[in-house]
């Protein structure tokens, strides 16, 4: 059953067991009140029957001229202290014999209510002790029919049903069209879920919903189209980008063979077409390999061979390889490293500062400097390299980690960059569950900093 239809039902439901639970009520509230009343009522009467009565030697009597109201609507009783019958309308009433326990009560000075079934109508009876000087000397029963208390419970009964039904019946269309109403928003999201396809990504839903469920639910569907819009056009970039980095050394490799296969060479030629061509293949190996990283790390499946190091014993290290190189090109490299164990795979970790090392270098100008170090922070340890180069460019620092991106294309192909170490040592800190940022300002240098966990 879908989802519409039950939310109406349910709310139908509920609405029929609010109605049967105040129809009860409203019933059984009147029905009391009304009959609490036709009480006082009848205990008035007989205080009024009571007050006309006429005792003499110990003997009430009772005129039935001063009885007021209907003769076929009520009843009167009246009786001596021993038994005799002083008046009785009541057989002509059909109200039947006086009950003899109803009688004693009263005799010994108790009044009381009973309810009785007449030739036509119910009657309430009142029985009520008749004192003279203080002590009874008879008993006055007063019986009036009912019939007005329950035509009126009866009418009551009647609108009920009759009501019931016709609300239950609109609460069930109103209850339709506010499922629909409510509901509207998650067909809207089941249409575009259905028609959505690759070339579709920019629709959004755009829904003016109030910050309740179903809106916080579009607004949540829309981001995440955002966020699949965005990985997908950045797939696509990868691609693009990858085919257009693989099609330089196979073009390359391509020229290499024809042109040495365009005539007859010597040994020492085709040697040296042999040398040029395994440099490309080399960088082609290299870009595959950095590729297939990248691949496994997309879907979560980048191998870490977990062991516990101090990365400031690696940093050291790698220091140490790169001294040479630094030195030649007049830039200081200064290790500002303390203890850090922590538990990762050392050999990605060195991938990521080697990355990060070799960007430093290649844009970091002689005579400047650049600082490597490690510290622990709290469960966590910090990785830096901080250089003084010009500085990145505020606009470009948001798509530094992006694949294949490059501030200048030209000085990174100079260096034999691709525009993939950032990224590479992005993806290897969040597969560490670490992070990575940067900080750069104009003129002052560049800040890369890792932040990794102490244990997985």
């Amino acid at each position: 059953m879908p989802i519409r239809w039950r939310l109406t039902l349910w709310y139908a439901a509920l609405l029929a067991v609010a109605l049967a639970m105040f129809g009860v009520a409203l019933y059984v509230g009147l029905r009391t009140r009304l009959y609490a009343n036709f009480d006082d009522q009848l205990e008035g009467q007989a205080a009024l029957l009571i007050g006309t009565m006429r005792v003499a030697e110990g003997r009430p009597a009772l005129d039935l001229n001063e009885i007021p109201g209907e003769a076929d609507e009520q009843f009167v009783r009246l009786w001596t202290i021993d038994g005799a019958v002083v008046v009785d309308t009541g057989d002509a009433a059909g109200a039947g014999p006086p009950d003899e326990e109803v009688s004693a009560a009263a005799r010994a000075g108790e009044t009381r209510f009973t309810s009785v079934r007449g030739a036509d109508d119910p009657y309430r009876v009142i029985t009520t002790p008749v004192r003279a000087g203080g002590e009874v000397v008879g008993v006055l029963q007063l019986g009036a029919a009912r019939d007005d208390v329950e035509d009126a419970l009866n009418a009551l009964l009647s609108l009920l049903g009759i009501a019931a039904p016709l609300v239950f019946a609109v609460a069930l269309g109103v209850g339709y069209v506010l499922a629909g109403r409510a509901l509207a928003p998650v067909a809207a999201i089941t249409a575009l879920a259905a028609a959505i396809g690759g070339a579709d990504l920019h629709a959004r839903l755009d829904l003016p919903l109030p910050d309740d469920e179903l809106g916080r639910l579009a607004r949540t569907f829309d981001a995440m189209l955002a966020r699949i819009e965005d990985a997908f056009e950045r797939q696509r970039r990868f691609t693009g980008d990858a085919a257009h980095e693989l099609r330089t050394p196979l073009t390359l490799l391509r020229s290499q063979v024809d042109l040495a296969l365009a005539r007859p060479r010597s040994s020492d030629e085709y040697r040296e077409a042999l040398r040029g061509i395994d440099g490309d293949l080399e960088r082609l190996t290299g870009l595959v390999g950095t590729l297939l990283t990248l691949a496994r790390a997309d879907t979560g499946q980048l191998p870490l061979d977990r062991a516990a190091l101090d990365l400031a014993a690696t940093v050291a290290v790698i220091l140490e390889q790169y001294a040479p190189l630094a030195a030649e090109v007049d830039i200081g490299l200064v290790d500002e490293s303390t203890p850090a164990p922590l538990v990762g795979d050392e050999d990605l970790l060195v991938q990521v500062l080697v990355n990060v090392l070799d960007n430093a270098l290649a844009h970091t100008p002689a005579g400047g400097r650049i600082a490597v170090g490690c510290r622990v922070a709290g469960e966590r340890v910090r990785l830096w390299v901080a250089d003084t180069g010009p500085g990145i460019p505020s606009a470009h620092q948001a798509r530094i980690f992006d694949r294949f991106y490059r501030v200048d294309t030209g000085r990174a192909r100079q260096h034999g960059g691709i525009g993939l170490g950032l990224a590479i040592a992005k993806a290897i800190a969040e597969a560490h569950g670490g992070t990575i940022t940067l900080t750069s300002e104009a003129g002052r240098g560049t800040r890369v900093e890792l932040l990794l966990p102490t244990t997985p």
